[in-house]
């Protein structure tokens, strides 16, 4: 299973091109729009918006060169969509290779000592060129490890270390991203010990309340053994047209579609439909579909498994197929490739 493990790695790594820290610091740079949410909110700060209300986010991410922080730096800038000289964060984002055996992209995070000084620091290569190490302070215990799923990536904070600096230090924060090509999701929580004290979630492009966010989890059969089916990757898909590649040991790239839309057969009736094609021929090699409001759906063409499971707003956990995520017994018939029927199953929850 290691061996198998290390050469998805190695293909996974030819088709997006170089090494973990290359391919990040080529998909995260861009223009993104989000739209932001507060799920839990007790600090002032966020309750003078209200909870449930959503706001237009930002996000500015662009390469800046600054070799005496590292090689592969990046600045992060975030405003509100109507009000771009209103900057309430930036970030300088050093890349590096994660140690063993986490692995992955380590992500160290830096706040700017003055950051009014700073702004709009991507357009203003006179002023990159004036800054130095004196003018930008550590975020300790807030860096980020992100590893690499097919062609996104996903991780955040690890651990109890990253301290909300409005608590004095009493409480922390978490911090998860999802990145990719045409998704990208965050979520900040601040916690007391366990207790959930705050959670506000962003996600591009689209309405919160009009689109959801799913996991799904790619079993393969190097042999074409349902029995030898084991784990390859994890994809983000929204189910708004979301979609996310992946090349399996053999080198053959697979594309996955999640979306809402009517029923192929049957008017004026919703579905969740899930596609497995082939991204070079576009034909769908299988599908499945489901009532609009299921949280998990799946395909099983036998030597390959694709579930998805929606992710629940205040929580790290997903929902999902029980005997799927549990590797016991086989979906029913009706999963075995084609036109597939995803209704009937009863969800159970597991943690992602």
């Amino acid at each position: 299973m290691l061996l198998l493990a290390g050469v998805a790695a190695l293909v996974a790594g030819s088709a997006l091109g170089g090494s973990d820290v290359d391919a990040l610091e080529h998909l995260w740079p861009g223009v993104r729009d989000s739209s932001e949410e507060v799920f839990v909110g007790t600090d002032a700060s966020v309750a003078t918006w209200g909870e449930g209300s959503e706001r237009r986010v930002r996000t500015v991410v662009a390469p800046v060169s600054a070799p005496w922080l590292g090689a592969h730096v990046l600045y992060l800038e975030e405003f509100l969509h109507d009000d771009p000289d209103t900057v309430r964060r930036q970030l300088l984002l050093d890349l590096e290779p994660g140690a063993w055996p986490a692995r992955g992209v380590r992500v160290r995070v830096f706040s700017f000592v003055e950051p009014g000084h700073w702004v709009h620091l991507d357009r203003r290569p006179r002023l990159i060129a004036a800054l130095r190490s004196a003018r930008i302070a550590e975020a300790t215990g807030c860096e980020l490890l992100l590893r690499r799923e097919g062609e996104q990536f996903s991780g955040g904070t690890v651990g109890h270390h990253c301290k909300d600096p409005h608590s004095g230090g009493s409480r922390y924060v978490d911090y998860q991203l999802v990145i990719g090509s045409e998704l990208y999701w965050y979520r900040r929580r601040v916690l007391l010990g366990e207790d959930l004290q705050e959670e506000v979630i962003g996600f591009n492009w689209f309405e919160l309340n009009e689109a959801r966010l799913f996991t799904c989890r790619v079993d393969w059969s190097a042999s074409g053994r349902r029995s030898d089916l084991r784990p390859l990757a994890r994809l983000e898909l929204h189910d708004q047209g979301g979609h996310g590649r992946f090349t399996t040991p053999d080198g053959r790239q697979f594309e996955l579609t999640l979306h809402s839309q009517d029923w192929p057969y049957m008017a004026d009736r919703d579905a969740l439909i899930l596609l497995v094609q082939d991204p070079v021929e576009g034909a769908p090699l299988a599908s499945a579909w489901t009532e609009i409001d299921s949280d998990d759906i799946s395909v099983d063409l036998g030597w390959m498994q694709v579930h998805c499971g929606s992710l629940v707003p205040d929580t790290d956990e997903l929902w999902s197929d029980a005997r799927g995520a549990s590797g016991g017994p086989a979906p029913p018939a009706d999963f075995q490739g084609g036109t597939t029927s995803a209704a009937g199953s009863r969800p159970a929850r597991f943690r992602g």
